[in-house]
């Protein structure tokens, strides 16, 4: 495994780390794709996270050095961080994590989203992640906006960002993170204010908007750049079967080697449903050079009509962010 260190600090994450994610059989997000508000409300746990196929998950990112770990929801920071407890890591790890209910439109009551501007509630509810993970502080804390509510008031990324700094000052988290779900002018708005540490953007071979503004002055600052969505949610497998590309494997490993190939990312997180697919991931980044059979798999992907439909969806939504 490589290491990538985060700007100013002596911390350094593994190239791959792991999203927290778990997921049906069919393939949507456990809890997310059953009753998406219910999942994300603050306080609600749901049964059968954590179980025996995560931990087998835990082991093989325990046994490769994966050592950064990206959960959302409190269902995922519970389980996260019980079997933290159960299975103690062989080296320190750190947890990206969001504010349970104040980002994005997770909380459809919060109309003008001012729950993130509170600082009381903001701390709170930091301290609550800091329970649930069984951490003294959030290694780095995610902020994902939601852009209809946040470009109608004038001078709200400024005072999200003194919040930002308080919630260092106090000790409750280390570093701050942009999420690119916010739009790409709110990412840059955020990215302007030098009080966030890192980017967590989606980037993949089909959509790669990421790469003409938000990761360039991101690098200029100095950030951190995390990687997400290299499958799209496994979408990335139906676009290959509707060019013709049988071998899942084959395209998942050319998905990755592209995303490393592009040598911006500090680290790439995947979410996964299996040890076994963890372990063929690792296995692609172990051999990040992109082969002649990874080119032949990305052109056939390419000259498809759904692939520059789907490349034209993401790169809509990259812009115009959750919402």
């Amino acid at each position: 495994m490589r290491y990538n260190r985060v700007p100013g600090s002596e911390v350094e994450l593994s190239e791959i780390g792991l999203g927290g994610h778990e997921f049906l059989p069919d393939g949507r997000v456990k809890a997310m794709g059953e009753e998406f508000h219910k999942s994300v409300t603050p306080g609600v746990i749901w049964d059968g996270f954590g179980q025996d196929s995560r931990r087998e998950i835990l082991q093989v990112a325990y046994e490769s050095g994966v050592n950064f770990f990206d959960v959302t929801m409190d269902s995922e920071k519970e389980a996260l961080g019980r079997n933290l407890q159960e299975m103690p890591p062989p080296y320190p790890v750190y947890i990206q994590t969001r504010p349970e209910g104040m980002v994005y439109n997770n909380d459809p009551s919060d109309e003008d989203k001012t729950k993130l501007l509170d600082y009381g509630l903001l701390k709170a509810e930091a301290e609550h992640g800091c329970e649930l993970l069984h951490r003294e502080r959030i290694d780095l804390y995610n902020f994902g906006l939601f852009p209809p509510a946040i470009q109608r008031q004038p001078g709200y990324v400024r005072k999200l960002a003194r919040n930002v700094e308080q919630l260092k000052g106090d000790g409750l988290i280390r570093f701050a993170c942009v999420d690119t779900l916010s739009g790409e002018a709110l990412s840059l708005e955020m990215i302007e204010t030098a009080s966030f540490d890192a980017v967590f953007t989606n980037l993949s071979v089909v959509g790669d908007a990421a790469l003409e503004h938000v990761i360039p002055a991101a690098q200029e600052r100095g950030m951190s750049i995390f990687l997400r969505e290299a499958f799209l949610k496994g979408r990335l497998f139906s676009l290959g079967e509707a060019a013709g590309i049988s071998d899942r494997p084959q395209l998942a490993r050319a998905a990755v080697r592209w995303l490393l190939a592009q040598e911006v990312a500090t680290s790439l997180v995947l979410g996964v449903a299996s040890a076994e697919l963890l372990t063929e991931n690792l296995r692609a980044a172990r051999e990040p050079q992109l082969t002649d059979e990874d080119k032949a798999v990305l052109d056939t992907l390419r000259a498809s009509p759904e692939f520059a439909e789907a490349r034209a969806g993401q790169h809509d939504f990259f812009l115009k962010g959750w919402g």
